[in-house]
């Protein structure tokens, strides 16, 4: 079975959210399919008898958003900004839409008109730093950052976004040191202390271990920071424990689907095969085209010597990842 050793490493990297500079008028509970479609309905009503009522166009962009309508959108976002041009919260999402829909020098554009018409505004500064980082301008980004630092010499999202920008640029020494002033400054960021743990799991030094235990210890409800502690202690031995923390991400959030795909390899790992089966079992049946959920039932059902239905999971797997080389090979040796 050790040939899972290897994968632990391979599987679901953590990819962390930016500092959070976007801001939410509508709730976001409010936008699931069934309520959205009822709200889109209202909005569109009326929109027809006040067609430049700009919180009711920022609250259907909202809505279109989530539909993937971006070029619909940006249009009700244009109609907003001209009816009420001076509210940053319109500027921060229509940028956002214009990223989202792979326009970013757009995105870029309207962040730099918003810095000019909101110098004053320390989240409208903060998110053109962030545009800027996601385009890989790090000096541009990092310049602004100096600016926010200058006159709030205690934000510690900004020391958190000038690490980012010194890890894009491979400066890992300064990288670490802007995120631990992140975290004298905050001590309750939860993402600084999430990349630290990263950033010395990378060099193989142990204190890793506890950047990820106090990450958990600040927010002990937050799915990264619980994966991540999780995810370097599978690769460091104690599948006990990585296992324990899966079991809380799935009580916490029972639609996470990389603690059912983690805790399933483990669970071979300790040779629990049918319990392992129970949880590639559920991950295919919340994300139906895993192929990595389709292949370790293939694999479990093999060992079990199951050959028949070991083939046929085998077989979903290929069909949802031509590419998949172990899916391939597992096949031709069960037909």
């Amino acid at each position: 079975m050790r040939i899972f050793v290897y994968l632990l490493l391979l599987l679901f990297p953590i990819i962390l959210s930016l500092p959070a500079c976007k801001e939410t008028a509508l709730p976001k509970e409010e936008v699931d399919e069934e309520e959205g479609s009822d709200l889109l309905r209202k909005l569109n009503g009326m929109i027809a008898n006040d067609a430049t009522n700009a919180q009711l166009r920022y609250n259907r962009a909202r809505i279109l958003e989530e539909n993937g309508q971006y070029p619909e959108a940006i249009e009700d976002m244009r109609v907003a900004i001209i009816a009420d041009s001076m509210n940053a919260v319109y500027y921060h999402f229509l940028s956002d839409l214009f990223m989202d829909s792979n326009n970013s020098s757009k995105s870029l554009l309207t962040m730099q008109k918003a810095a000019q018409l909101f110098p004053d505004s320390t989240l409208t500064q903060l998110k053109l730093s962030e545009t800027y980082f996601i385009l890989k301008q790090y000096n541009e980004s990092i310049f602004q950052l100096n600016d926010i630092i200058r006159r709030q010499p205690n934000n510690a999202e900004a020391y958190l976004m000038l690490g980012l920008n010194f890890r894009g640029m491979g400066d890992i020494a300064r990288a670490i040191n802007a995120f631990q002033t992140a975290t004298e400054k905050d001590p309750t960021i939860v993402d600084a202390w999430i990349i630290l743990g990263d950033l010395f799991a990378e060099k193989e030094e142990p204190i890793a271990k506890r950047y990820y235990e106090t990450a958990v210890n600040v927010a002990p409800q937050n799915i990264t920071a619980l994966h991540s502690k999780a995810y370097y202690l599978q690769n460091h031995g104690d599948i006990n424990g990585a296992l324990d923390l899966y079991r809380q991400i799935n009580i916490i959030e029972p639609k996470y689907p990389d603690a059912y795909l983690n805790a399933g390899i483990l669970l071979i790992e300790k040779d629990s095969l049918d319990t392992a089966l129970e949880q590639f079992d559920i991950l295919t049946k919340m994300a139906p085209t895993n192929a990595k959920g389709y292949y370790f039932k293939a694999y479990i059902l093999n060992e079990l010597g199951q050959k028949e239905a070991a083939r046929k999971e085998a077989q979903n797997a290929v069909n949802f990842d031509s590419n998949y080389k172990d899916a391939i090979e597992l096949l031709e040796k069960l037909k």
